[in-house]
């Protein structure tokens, strides 16, 4: 059995899938399964798939079954006991895996953690723009803030993500956050304070409307957060209120939900 499954979803992902994929071949860390779901692409996503022989990649072509549903399936057919996710327009810098999985089987109270990232905003790397949170106690107060847990960072325990009922398919566009906020119920989590991803920016295409949506869904997991684990209620209201300004003037980058 593989000491770690990496769970990547893709929709008409071909302009930055090679890159996505060979950042998993390529780590230091070699034990590895790696679950490609083609969530019924129609651009050249099945053809780029097809070159890839590695017997350690499984690749699934499926009907679109919307993110959430996509990754609940990925991860329920796993069979290792850790879960690294990434996103198919991201990639992983080459210890990511080394070092998360390094980092879970020696503290077994954490159920997920994540790492630092860069940010890719066209050809031009930044520093993360999202407020770093390292420990559980700190991520508890801020959850009802903000998200600090881009998705393409994620190792969870595959036992908790089961136990938690994994992705919501009510939540389009907050599933992952509304999903740490469960999983918290669950055990520890952390951050790592290590630059193991790239999440790449400005390549998230919703619509005026789906980023109403978007707000909406983080404002309810923010309420949700913040009766299960409290915080600052003066942070949190600050929060709410530039989520309510960004209702009104649409202008939200990914984390700003």
């Amino acid at each position: 059995m593989p000491r770690v499954s990496v769970v990547t979803s893709v929709y008409n992902g071909e302009t930055y899938l090679e890159e996505c994929i060979d950042s998993i071949l390529n780590q230091t860390f070699q034990d590895f399964e790696y679950i490609i779901l083609d969530n019924g692409s129609t651009d050249r996503t099945p053809e780029i798939l097809s070159q890839y022989t590695d017997p350690r990649i499984r690749i699934i072509h499926q009907e679109n079954l919307g993110i959430a549903g996509s990754l609940n399936k990925g991860i329920n057919i796993s069979n290792s006991d850790l879960i690294a996710r990434l996103d198919a327009d991201d990639y992983s810098f080459p210890q990511r895996l080394e070092q998360q999985v390094s980092f879970m089987e020696q503290n077994p109270e954490i159920v997920f953690c994540g790492s630092r990232f860069k940010e890719l905003v066209g050809d031009k790397y930044f520093p993360q723009r999202v407020k770093f949170i390292e420990k559980d106690d700190d991520i508890r107060k801020i959850v009802s803030c903000f998200n600090p847990f881009p998705h393409s960072t994620i190792m969870i325990r595959k036992n908790a993500f089961t136990k938690s009922g994994g992705y919501d398919l009510k939540f389009k566009y907050g599933q992952d956050y509304e999903l740490w906020v469960r999983m918290l119920s669950l055990g520890e989590a952390h951050i790592l304070d290590n630059e193991l991803c790239v999440i790449r920016m400005g390549n998230h295409s919703l619509s005026s409307k789906n980023k109403r949506k978007l707000k909406l869904e983080g404002l309810k997991i923010r309420w949700r957060a913040f009766r299960k684990f409290g915080g600052d209620p003066s942070e949190a209201f600050y929060y709410f209120m530039k989520s309510m300004t960004g209702l009104i003037f649409p202008s939200a980058t990914y984390f700003d939900q």
